[in-house]
């Protein structure tokens, strides 16, 4: 292919003839020269493929997260606006316009000078186009290699240090996996990139992947006309297709998972119709638009895992040429001792594991921070040690304006039961596997080619069986409180409590109790080794107040406010209620105490809590109607369904249930 770069930089330019609408230049997350992911305001460059010729544009700053779409630019080449620069991943108009890159400005620059020939730039944009997989392929957002070597160089010349070349490998490994993504790192990732396509490499064609037996990135494929029942593995990271081969024994490990690879697999036969072009030492799918990926962070994959999810979502015409794709996370729960479920809200956004490799969440969670300044909320899962999964599903509502699932998770544990993600009123339904032991769970992370975020697959395996239930819910007495996330915990048999306060005599922003029988609960956001805990042992009070953010009545139309905890205990059965200093300033309830005894509820919601202690006289029922249709397909329609198994109910139950589902 043919290309010539054009620098259109402050260039006034009149728009040609039919060119009334801007053109779409898609800003991606991740530098097409490092492959690390942008800061908001860094300087940034992007090149867009326009017309058989590469037009650079700069395109200054980095924008927030919640720019998603911006108008013209202020460096746009014509004053008329011919271009236009988008953050969406769903946008129809990028998804039918010729691609684009973005690259910091000054990895853009350092690229050039290294390439010094006239093809830096088409190299560049072959590179960082083909770091996607295939054409439209949503963002994947893995982190870079590391490139220990070629790093070190490059931070013997920047820290003056020449003595830095002669620590030990393991050391140096420790050094670039502590350093982050700094500008060290971001150089040596472009030299690397740099040294790896400056070889001209003449090997150009298209291939049927049922064809392809074996290929590594920078090779020439291997290529069989015949196979012995084989299947088809490939691997990807950060510069895209990085493996082609053919595997006769799928990895039996299902714990394995990779945070820098994901993995595609299965029979030769289900990948019939695609096709692999080559170029420059790289390859990239070309993928008819029927065609379904699943994409997993193991090779290992979950084969014989059942997975369910809620209706599909239906998109319009014009979203069509969208592929149909599931990536899926995988998490080992008999490999950690907890989870913390990151909620925005519209529904579970992603899970952290807590292993002793990572024991707390907080990296994860400034990860999503990066991407999402919206209200996020913790949930903090205890696993023990001698605990059982019995079963893990959805809970899902259809909304009425709109045809999306939105989906929290149900887990059952030996210990206790769990909904986790914001509690809503009205009726539900549960899909449900059961599951025994400590099965690997998979689920659908939060992707940008969804219009909101939202999880509507998970896989478990193993299971008991390959039939899911259905159970339909109609909760009847506690609100819910603006769609805030509600757990609850027993007060009687405590044997301790962890309180987690935000500051010293601060609000209280979660509890894990720990009863008698060795079990564990958790209410609140429980956010390990960010905020303050205090251990009580015997608890006999619990002592309680809440602050209204506004009003004391606000929290009935949704509004969360801060509760104040403290607990007397055997050993200090008497406790001094005090007040943050600023207490006088919004109104307060009073202090009011329980015995340890009933159910207390727990509300929470971004920054905001509220709490309420239930007796077991105001316990309040719930209609459950259980029944298991068999194997679940996930383009079941909900409505159908619950018609052929609801049909022996009387008029008014079903019409309950049908007219909010």
């Amino acid at each position: 292919m043919s290309a010539r770069l054009v620098f259109e930089l402050f260039r006034p330019a009149l728009p040609r003839l039919g060119e009334s609408k801007p053109i779409h230049v898609r800003l991606h997350s991740n530098c097409g020269a490092c492959g690390v992911l942008f800061e908001t305001g860094e300087k940034i460059t992007a090149l867009k493929h326009h017309e058989n010729a590469l037009i650079k544009i700069d395109a200054r700053e980095f924008p927030p997260p919640q720019a998603r779409s911006f108008p013209v630019s202020r460096d746009s080449p014509s004053p008329h606006g011919r271009y236009q620069f988008c953050r969406l991943g769903n946008c129809a108009a990028c998804g039918v316009s010729s691609e684009s890159i973005t690259c910091h400005s000054d990895c853009f620059n350092l690229w050039m000078k290294s390439m010094g020939n006239g093809h830096g730039s088409r190299k560049l944009w072959f590179a960082a186009t083909w770091r996607y997989p295939w054409l439209n392929c949503p963002e994947l957002r893995l982190p870079p290699g590391d490139h220990v070597m070629t790093y070190m160089d490059c931070a013997k010349e920047a820290l003056a240090w020449p003595d830095i070349a002669k620590l030990p490998a393991e050391l140096k490994t420790q050094i670039v996996e502590l350093s982050g993504p700094t500008k060290i790192g971001r150089i040596a990732s472009v030299l690397q990139l740099v040294s790896e396509v400056a070889e001209d490499r003449p090997f150009v064609a298209t291939l049927p992947l049922d064809n392809i037996k074996y290929w590594c990135r920078g090779g020439q494929p291997t290529v069989s006309h015949a196979s012995n029942g084989e299947q088809v593995q490939l691997t990807i990271d950060a510069r895209g297709l990085m493996e082609i081969c053919w595997v006769t024994e799928p990895m039996k490990n299902r714990t394995a998972r990779s945070d820098r690879m994901l993995y595609i697999s299965g029979p030769i036969e289900q990948f019939s119709n695609v096709e692999v072009a080559f170029q420059n030492g790289l390859a990239r799918l070309m993928l008819p638009c029927t065609q379904e990926i699943k994409l997993w962070d193991s090779p290992a994959g979950l084969r014989r895992g059942t997975i369910i999810s809620g209706d599909e979502p239906s998109h319009p015409p014009h979203l069509t040429y969208k592929l149909p794709i599931s990536r899926f996370t995988s998490l080992d729960l008999g490999g950690c001792d907890g989870l913390t479920f990151f909620i925005v809200p519209d529904g579970v956004h992603s899970i952290h594991a807590h292993t002793p490799e990572s024991p707390n969440a907080i990296k994860a969670f400034e990860r999503l921070r990066r991407d999402y300044e919206g209200c996020v909320t913790w949930f903090y899962l205890p696993l023990a040690a001698h605990d059982e999964v019995l079963a893990i599903g959805l809970r899902l509502r259809r909304f009425a304006h709109r045809d999306r699932m939105n989906p929290t998770f149900v887990i059952h544990l030996r210990s206790g039961h769990y909904v986790i993600g914001p509690h809503r009123e009205g009726a539900v339904f549960d899909v449900l596997l059961q599951t025994h032991g400590r099965p690997v769970l998979a689920y659908e992370p939060w992707s940008n080619i969804q219009v909101v975020p939202h999880i509507n697959q998970i896989a478990v395996s193993p299971q008991t069986g390959v039939k899911a239930q259905y159970r339909f819910i109609i909760p009847e007495g506690l609100c819910s409180l603006d769609q805030s996330c509600l757990a609850s915990a027993p007060l009687t048999d405590v044997e301790s409590m962890d309180v987690f306060r935000s500051a010293a005599n601060g609000p209280c922003v979660g509890i894990i109790f720990t009863y008698r029988d060795g079990w564990t609960r958790s209410v609140g956001q429980c956010r390990l080794d960010l905020d303050i805990v205090t251990t009580y042992k015997e608890p006999v009070k619990l002592y309680h107040a809440f602050r209204s953010f506004t009003s004391l009545l606000e929290w009935r139309r949704g509004v969360l406010g801060e509760v104040f905890v403290d607990v007397a205990t055997v050993e200090h059965p008497e406790v001094a209620l005090v007040y943050p200093d600023d207490a006088v300033r919004r109104p307060t309830h009073f202090w009011a105490h329980s015995e340890m005894q009933g159910v207390l509820h727990y509300w929470s919601k971004g920054e905001g809590s509220y709490f309420r202690i239930e007796t077991p006289e105001e316990t309040a029922p719930q209609q459950m109607i259980e029944f298991n249709p068999g194997f679940i397909e996930g383009k079941r329609e909900v409505r159908k369904l619950a018609a052929e198994h609801l049909d022996g109910l009387d008029s008014d139950a079903q019409g309950r249930v049908l007219n909010v589902v």
